[in-house]
């Protein structure tokens, strides 16, 4: 009791405290008390005052007697009788300080919620604030995925040469820059689930609406997104060279990509066991992962399962970024032109490599020849300029996702009956 007054005076708000029966030592320690008797005030008043308003109304406290013990017995019909009790109740507004009569009053009529603009304005301020004290949900990813895509640059630094045995490094690199920066916000499902208590608590007592949660939770979530794609594409670009008119469109691709993995993480922390979220946000991504197209060919996946390959995102934001990094890519070497003839396997696509007779690592010089050489194995990869489509296909399951987590949010928040009377009971 002593550490609670500590944290009342310093940060000057009022504590109150439901007790029954405590202790001289608790009781000392409160201020003022409120007894209650048959819904009617016994005493409000400070507590130091207690004994001596007892002993005013002809209750004297016994010696080395409780005073908070004492009067709850003296206003207890289970202990003394309903005449005693009536006695003590009249009294006190006979003998109450005018301070601390109250006339019964009612409460004055609620006012009408704050309007939507309103509260997605105070929400923005909130998870501002929770995004600087909580570094789980973004801080600590940029850190995270700066630091990860470092260490792919360093790891695929020679992809840099522009030489053709470079060519299946460089799209290993964009494999890993497309799958892992997408697989933190697994974390973020952990974090929803607890925040989620809270929201929906928050909803039913009518501090917001839950469309302006949702609204301003998705607002505070681009700029991040934007920010995720500027950690990863920045280190990407510097170190292994690639060119920079690419760098815009990179940029919205990666972040729709993120944005569309962070609905996924929302969508499955409304999952009741945050644990059981986490695994299916998981599954998802590694599903995603292994459909992405480097991996194996997606048309030759067998019908229903090859339905993955379209409505995951991963394939879409792999063959987005192969093409805006490879078509303006300057020429490479090791490429000489020749005939092309059905019968001679290794040109025919115009041009051969002279170190390599067998074509295993021969992909062409420009970016239009190694698209389609890359296509030729995966079919994820085209010259074809179809960023615009992947990116719409990206922002549409993004859309789908955010939609169902907006209506389950509604629901949960929403949802609930009223409790059942409590059932008679015979003894």
């Amino acid at each position: 009791m002593k550490f609670m007054k500590e944290i009342a005076v310093q940060a000057q708000i009022a504590i109150v405290c439901t007790i029954h029966q405590p202790s001289s030592s608790v009781f000392d320690g409160f201020d003022d008390t409120l007894i209650l008797s048959s819904a009617r005030i016994a005493y409000f008043g400070p507590a130091s005052e207690l004994s001596s308003h007892l002993e005013r109304i002809g209750r004297p406290l016994p010696p080395n007697a409780n005073p908070a013990e004492y009067a709850l017995d003296v206003v207890n019909a289970d202990f003394t009788s309903t005449e005693s009790v009536g006695e003590v109740l009249d009294a006190w507004p006979k003998y109450a300080p005018p301070t601390y009569l109250r006339e019964p009053a009612y409460l004055e009529e609620r006012e009408g919620a704050a309007g939507f603009c309103v509260q997605v304005a105070w929400l923005i301020k909130r998870h501002a604030t929770l995004t600087v004290r909580e570094p789980m949900l973004y801080t600590a990813r940029m850190l995270i995925i700066l630091l990860v895509t470092l260490f792919f640059c360093l790891v695929y630094y020679d992809s840099r040469l522009l030489v053709q045995q470079q060519v299946m490094q460089k799209a290993f690199f964009v494999f890993w820059l497309v799958s892992v920066p997408v697989s933190f916000p697994v974390t973020v499902v952990y974090a929803l689930n607890a925040e989620y208590a809270i929201v929906r608590k928050e909803v039913k007592d009518g501090m917001y609406g839950p469309l302006a949660y949702g609204l301003a939770n998705s607002l505070l979530q681009l700029p991040m997104m934007f920010a995720f794609g500027v950690c990863a594409l920045v280190p990407s670009y510097l170190m292994l060279d690639w060119p920079w008119k690419t760098f815009a469109t990179t940029l919205v691709v990666f972040s729709a990509h993120s944005w569309t993995f962070e609905c996924i993480a929302q969508f499955f922390s409304l999952t009741a066991n945050p644990l059981i979220g986490m695994l299916k946000y998981l599954n998802v991504w590694f599903v995603s992962a292994l459909f992405s197209g480097l991996v194996f060919r997606g048309t030759d996946v067998i019908w229903p399962i090859r339905v993955l390959y379209y409505c995951l995102p991963m394939k879409w934001f792999f063959s987005a970024t192969a093409y805006s990094i490879l078509v303006e890519t300057p020429p490479y070497e090791g490429t000489v032109p020749c005939e092309r003839r059905p019968d001679r396997g290794v040109c025919v696509s115009g041009f051969e490599c002279p170190a390599d007779p067998f074509g295993l690592a021969c992909f062409g010089s420009n970016g239009t020849q190694i698209l389609d050489s890359l296509g030729a194995n995966y079919d994820a990869v085209s010259s074809e300029n179809t960023v615009l489509t992947d990116l719409s296909i990206i922002l549409a399951i993004g859309v789908l996702f955010k939609l169902s987590y907006l209506v389950y949010l509604c629901g949960g928040c929403t949802s609930g009956s009223e409790p059942e009377p409590p059932r008679k009971m015979s003894i």
